[in-house]
């Protein structure tokens, strides 16, 4: 997708915002709150000052024009799901709305919002994994399959993917290997690449395979 109008610039709203700008898409912002438009009116499409939850201003500020509508705002659940209806009956391609608790989800869900988000759950359980095992620095899970990125174990060090038989012993893929200082990283690396003390690995395989393989090395 190349343009994209943000409703609601909180600090989730202007993030989103400032990087979709920054990388070159068109960018339209709205948000009642003039204090909040002003500072990016120079950096993205078009700002405009206005209620988004009004069928006229969004439809005077063309955000029917732009293929996507990201609705930031989960405080206010009823302005929210106006503002995602709204955008639906205007026909805007793709609707994401930003959820606060299960229950809102579930009615942005219902009303037709194509997907949903909630930063403070997602993060929370991510951070949670992270911190529940030592040597796992990341990760992401979409779709049933976890990418973690973790430390390579010492019993691989000096051996490569094809003595360790990694797919078949472990039921994960190495997608990508970070060297020991963070400055290269081997996307796809070759079967025969070596692994060297301190290098950091990144795995992807569904979720009893990657956490089976986390047992293993003993993470």
């Amino acid at each position: 997708m190349k343009s994209f109008c943000i409703i609601n610039l909180n600090v989730f709203g202007e993030t989103l915002a400032k990087t979709l700008a920054a990388d070159g898409r068109e960018v339209l912002i709205i948000d009642g709150d003039a204090n909040r438009v002003t500072p990016l009116a120079d950096l993205v499409t078009n700002a405009v000052i206005g209620d988004p939850t009004s069928e006229a201003v969004l439809r005077a500020a063309g955000a029917a024009d732009y293929e996507c509508a990201i609705v930031c705002d989960a405080d206010n659940v009823n302005d929210c799901l106006l503002t995602c209806i709204e955008l639906k009956e205007l026909g805007v391609k793709t609707v994401i709305a930003r959820a606060g608790s299960d229950a809102h989800r579930k009615v942005l869900l219902k009303v037709g919002v194509d997907m949903v988000v909630f930063p403070e759950q997602d993060f929370g359980e991510r951070l949670g994994f992270t911190l529940a095992r030592d040597k796992v620095t990341d990760y992401m899970e979409f779709h049933g399959y976890k990418l973690v990125e973790l430390a390579v174990p010492k019993t691989w060090y000096g051996r490569n993917l094809l003595q360790l038989a990694v797919r078949n012993n472990y039921g994960v893929t190495v997608v990508a290997v970070t060297s020991a200082d963070g400055l290269a990283v081997d996307v796809s690396p070759d079967p025969a690449r070596i692994f060297m003390p301190g290098e950091q690995m990144t795995l992807i395989g569904d979720d009893d395979a990657i956490d089976r393989c986390i047992r293993i090395m003993g993470q």
